[in-house]
C-alpha cells in the first residue's frame, strides 16, 4: 500500500513538473515572439526611422552634427556683422535651428519631459531662437539685439560630439589631441562670450566697441589688467564676475582631465603617431610578456642586418614594463629605435596606437619558458588572428611552440615552430654530427648576404 502510494505521488509530481515546464516553455516562446514582433514593429515606425537617420546612423548623424555646427558658426558671424554695421537686418536662420532642436528633443525623449527641457543646450537654443521667431510675426522687435553669441557654446558642444562620435577622427588623432582641442575651444568660447556680452550690455552705457571688449577680455583673462578699458555699468561688471567664476571652475576641470590623460598615456607608453608611421619604417613586436632575454635576442638579431638599421621597433605588450627592460630601453642605442606600448594585440584600439596597418611587418613571439605551452600557443593564435584581421596586408611572422598548432596560423607569411625545428636538428645530428653547431654559427654570423 505504501509503495503504491509513493508511486502515485511520484507520477503525480512528474506530471505536475512536466506541466510546469510545458507552460514555462509556452510562456517563454510567447514572450520572445512578442518582443521580436514589437521590436520589428517599432523599428518600422516613422519615429524610429527618423531616429535611425538623425541619431543612430553614424554617417547621416555626422552630417546633421556638421550642419548644426556650421549653422551655429554662421549665427555668431552674423551677430558680429550686425554689431559692426549696427544694422538690424540680417538672415534669419533661427527657425531652421529651432525646428532641428525640437526634432532632436522629440527623438531623444524617453519619458521625462523636464529632463529634456532643463538641459543647458535646450535653454540656450530657446534663448537664441524664440525671439527671432517672434520677430517674424512682430517686425518692431527686430531692433532688439538678441544674445546670439551664446551659440558659440552650442557650436562647441556639436564639435565635441563630432570628435567623440566619429571613428575616423578617433583613428587619426589621439585622446590627448582631442582633449587639448576641446580645451582651446573652451578658452575661445569664454573669450568670445565675454567680448560679445560686455559689448552687448555696454550699449546702454559707454558703448564699448567689439574690439575694445575683446581687448578687455584678453587683458583680464591673462591677469595683466592694464585698466585702460573697463566696463562702466553694473550688468557688464556682473557678467565679468560670472565669467571669471566660470573660468575658475571649468578650466581646472579641463586641465585635470588633460593631466590624467597625459599620465595614462605615459603609463601605457604613449602613442606612435600617424605622421611617423607614414614617414618612417617600423615593425610591430607582439608578446604576452616581455623578458630581458627575449628582448635582447630579438633586437640583436633584427638589427644585425645592415638594411634594417633605419627601422623602428614598436613593442606591444599587455603587462607593465619590467625594471630591467626599462633600463635597457633607456640606453641611447635602443631608446632612439625602440618604442614600448602597453596594450593587447586583441584590441583594435591598441593595434591602432601601434599603427599596425602602416607597419612593414608584425612579429608575434611566444614565451619559450612557459610551462603550459599549449596555452601559450592559444594566446599566440588569438593575437595572430586579431593582427591579420586588423591589417590583412601586413606581413605576419609567427612563432609556435607545438607542431599541431601550425594549422591554425597557416595564413601567416612565415611560421616557425620551435619543437619542430628542434626535432629536425636532432635528426640532422644523427645523420651528420655537428650540424646544429654549424647552423647556429651561420645564423648568428649572418649579415644578410
Amino acid at each position: 500500500m505504501v509503495k503504491r502510494l509513493s508511486v502515485c505521488l511520484f507520477l503525480f509530481g512528474s506530471v505536475l513538473l512536466y506541466a510546469h515546464l510545458y507552460m514555462f516553455t509556452l510562456t517563454f516562446c510567447f514572450v520572445s515572439n512578442r518582443v521580436q514582433v514589437e521590436f520589428y514593429v517599432n523599428e518600422n515606425t516613422f519615429k524610429e526611422r527618423l531616429k535611425l537617420f538623425f541619431i543612430k546612423n553614424q554617417r547621416s548623424s555626422l552630417r546633421i552634427r556638421l550642419f548644426n555646427f556650421s549653422l551655429k558658426i554662421l549665427t555668431c558671424a552674423l551677430y558680429i556683422l550686425r554689431v559692426s554695421l549696427d544694422n538690424p537686418k540680417g538672415i534669419n536662420v533661427a527657425l531652421i535651428s529651432f525646428l532641428e532642436t525640437m526634432l532632436i528633443t522629440y527623438l531623444s525623449y524617453k519619458g521625462n519631459v523636464w529632463e529634456q527641457i532643463f538641459q543647458v543646450s535646450f535653454i540656450l537654443e530657446m534663448i537664441n531662437t524664440v525671439p527671432f521667431i517672434i520677430t517674424i510675426f512682430w517686425p518692431p522687435l527686430r531692433n532688439i539685439f538678441v544674445p546670439v553669441f551664446l551659440n558659440c557654446w552650442l557650436a562647441k558642444g556639436a564639435l565635441e560630439n563630432m570628435i567623440n562620435f566619429h571613428r575616423a577622427i578617433q583613428r587619426t588623432h589621439s585622446a590627448m589631441f582631442n582633449q587639448v582641442f576641446i580645451l582651446i575651444c573652451t578658452l575661445l568660447c569664454l573669450v568670445f562670450t565675454g567680448a560679445c556680452g560686455i559689448q552687448h550690455l555696454e550699449r546702454a552705457g559707454k558703448n564699448l566697441s567689439l574690439f575694445d571688449s575683446f581687448y578687455f577680455c584678453i587683458v583680464t583673462f591673462s591677469t595683466v589688467g592694464y585698466g585702460d578699458v573697463t566696463p562702466q555699468i553694473w550688468p557688464s561688471k556682473l557678467l565679468v564676475v560670472i565669467l571669471i567664476c566660470v573660468a575658475l571652475v571649468v578650466l581646472p576641470m579641463q586641465f585635470e582631465e588633460l593631466a590624467y590623460l597625459w599620465m595614462e598615456s605615459q603609463k601605457l607608453g604613449g602613442n606612435y603617431s600617424r605622421h611617423r608611421a607614414q614617414t618612417e619604417k617600423h615593425v610591430v613586436l607582439c608578446v604576452s610578456s616581455l623578458k630581458i632575454d627575449l628582448l635582447m635576442d630579438f633586437l640583436n638579431e633584427f638589427y644585425a642586418h645592415p638594411r634594417l638599421q633605419d627601422y623602428y621597433v614598436v613593442i606591444l605588450c599587455p603587462t607593465d614594463i619590467d625594471i630591467q627592460v626599462r633600463r635597457i630601453l633607456q640606453i641611447p642605442l635602443w631608446s632612439q629605435r625602440v618604442i614600448y606600448l602597453q596594450g593587447s594585440a586583441l584590441k583594435d584600439q591598441d593595434l591602432m596606437r601601434a599603427k599596425m596597418d602602416d607597419a612593414e611587418a608584425c612579429f608575434i613571439l611566444s614565451n619559450r619558458f612557459e610551462v603550459d605551452r599549449i596555452a601559450a600557443d592559444h594566446q599566440t593564435i588569438l593575437r595572430a588572428w586579431a593582427a591579420k584581421d586588423f591589417a590583412p596586408n601586413c606581413p605576419l611572422y609567427v612563432q609556435i611552440l607545438k607542431p599541431e598548432n601550425k594549422f591554425h596560423v597557416k595564413f601567416a607569411d612565415h611560421v616557425v615552430c620551435e619543437e619542430e625545428f628542434k626535432y629536425a636538428m636532432l635528426a640532422l645530428n644523427c645523420v651528420c654530427p655537428a650540424t646544429s653547431t654549424l647552423v647556429t654559427l651561420l645564423v648568428h654570423t649572418s649579415r644578410g648576404q
